[in-house]
């Protein structure tokens, strides 16, 4: 793709973590990178060591700074791809541990990543003045920009948010640790959190009190459904769980849907109401006016402080009976909640503005650091048979072969086959397609054009989708 000058359009690439949660707002930055006259390589978390090195970019924007994507980073930087990082948790942190502000920049400075990164983007200021004053990098690159995923929260853009169903009671799950669809036991996610900083003890006492809260969340909703007959509740799991536990916990109900289809906020938009114990979904509620509903009578005080945003973000119920005086007056008591009160109180902090430009934000940057960087060639199918490591095992360098000889987009698919977990986080073009034209309308704008990638050499289709700036720029 060039430029109208003869050049060929910068390029950024965008790590996808997980599509149903984070395509949203990668599509949203994809289409501000657009208008700026910018070209996106949307990239599967999976397929980023294969892809990243044969895209040529002229930047990266990571979705983490952690010990498991680091040589990653690394590899990435000494090609000489800027990397900045969106942390896709980057809002709903601890106040102590591992995950905590301070915690997180002192990481950044002590692993060497500081180095090697040219920005990051914040969600909110809390976490922004913490690296700040201890992460190492320079207070010039490190951006308050918000996160793109919870622009279409802001009435700028509501009126997009659109769902199969209208008026139900809403029961965010979000107990991805002890039931979990990726890990093939809790001992997975316990270890991934270890890995994190997390001292063992705590988090096997983590996990035994979310076994359970996820057991009374199921008896919670099932009163609920037992108690309003006539209403609907749709059950929406974490997007890392297994949603056959509750399918079969609410097989007997038949006003109670078991659905994780769809955005999020499409979801939450359309609901009467949003039931969560820990949730940080209660922001998204809190944002978009629909009332966020703490169930803190069956939470615990280990749960609570590990995370405070949710429960102070919502309104608080302390017992299952308070709980069905709420929603036999549900319209009263949304209308009694101040919801801009409460998010400037307790969410703006970690979430910043919702006004809907976080994409612009960020855009901004990326253009801004593409005009002052001389265009340097970056790809390198060497790399790419390394698995973008120094040190790659014999299974990485193997699988690198196969996805270079193939094309990655083929042996993504035939890893999904051998691991079925994994084909939710592959990336469809007509997905990407869809919402880019989605949002382009709305914003009455040319809609961008958007392709799968392709390799250099075999020009066979990589899993990377790209978005162009549409043909009229």
């Amino acid at each position: 793709m060039t430029s109208p000058s003869g050049g060929r359009r910068h390029r950024i690439g965008l790590i996808v973590d997980h599509p149903k949660r984070d395509l949203g707002g990668a599509v949203l930055l994809a289409n501000a990178l657009a208008a700026r006259g910018v070209e996106s390589a949307l990239i599967p978390l999976y397929d980023q060591a294969i892809d990243v090195p044969l895209l040529d970019l002229d930047g990266l924007v990571v979705n983490f700074a952690r010990p498991v994507n680091k040589p990653l980073v690394d590899a990435y930087a000494d090609l000489g791809i800027p990397v900045w990082v969106l942390d896709t948790e980057g809002g709903v942190l601890a106040e102590r541990g591992g995950n905590a502000p301070d915690a997180l920049a002192a990481w950044v400075r002590e692993s060497g990543y500081a180095e090697r990164l040219a920005g990051y983007f914040f969600w909110g200021p809390v976490l922004r003045d913490a690296f700040v004053a201890g992460s190492g990098l320079s207070s010039a690159s490190l951006h308050l920009t918000g996160c793109p995923r919870f622009d279409l929260t802001a009435p700028r853009w509501r009126g997009i948010l659109e769902a199969p169903r209208k008026g139900y009671i809403l029961a965010n799950a979000n107990f991805p640790l002890v039931n979990s669809l990726f890990g093939t036991s809790s001992d997975d996610e316990k270890a991934a959190m270890v890995a994190s900083g997390w001292a063992p003890d705590y988090v096997d006492a983590l996990v035994d009190d979310l076994k359970g809260i996820a057991d009374r969340f199921i008896d919670v909703v099932s009163r609920v459904a037992d108690e309003f007959p006539g209403e609907t509740i749709l059950v929406r799991p974490h997007p890392f769980e297994n949603a056959e536990r509750y399918r079969a916990a609410f097989a007997g109900r038949a006003n109670v849907i078991v659905d994780g289809g769809g955005s999020v906020l499409d979801v939450i938009a359309n609901a009467r109401c949003v039931l969560h114990v820990n949730c940080g979904t209660a922001v998204e509620a809190l944002r978009l006016g629909v009332l966020p509903l703490s169930l803190e009578f069956i939470n615990t005080e280990r749960l609570r402080t590990h995370s405070t945003l949710p429960y102070r973000a919502s309104r608080n119920v302390e017992s299952g009976d308070d709980l069905m005086a709420i929603l036999r007056g549900l319209d009263e008591a949304t209308a009694q909640f101040d919801f801009d009160a409460a998010y400037r109180r307790t969410s703006e902090p970690w979430f910043y503005l919702n006004d809907g430009h976080a994409s612009d934000r960020i855009a901004d940057v990326l253009v801004a650091a593409m005009a002052a960087r001389r265009r340097a060639r970056t790809r390198s199918v060497r790399t790419s048979l390394r698995s973008a490591r120094h040190r790659p095992s014999a299974a990485q360098r193997a699988q690198a072969i196969l996805a270079n000889a193939i094309g990655s987009q083929a042996a993504s698919r035939l890893r999904a086959r051998v691991q079925p977990r994994r084909a939710a986080k592959t990336l469809v073009k007509d997905a990407v397609g869809a919402l880019a034209i989605r949002f382009s309308r709305h914003q009455a704008v040319p809609a961008p054009q958007v392709s799968f990638a392709r390799h250099p050499l075999t020009r066979l289709p990589l899993a990377s989708v790209i978005v162009s700036p549409g043909s009229d720029r």
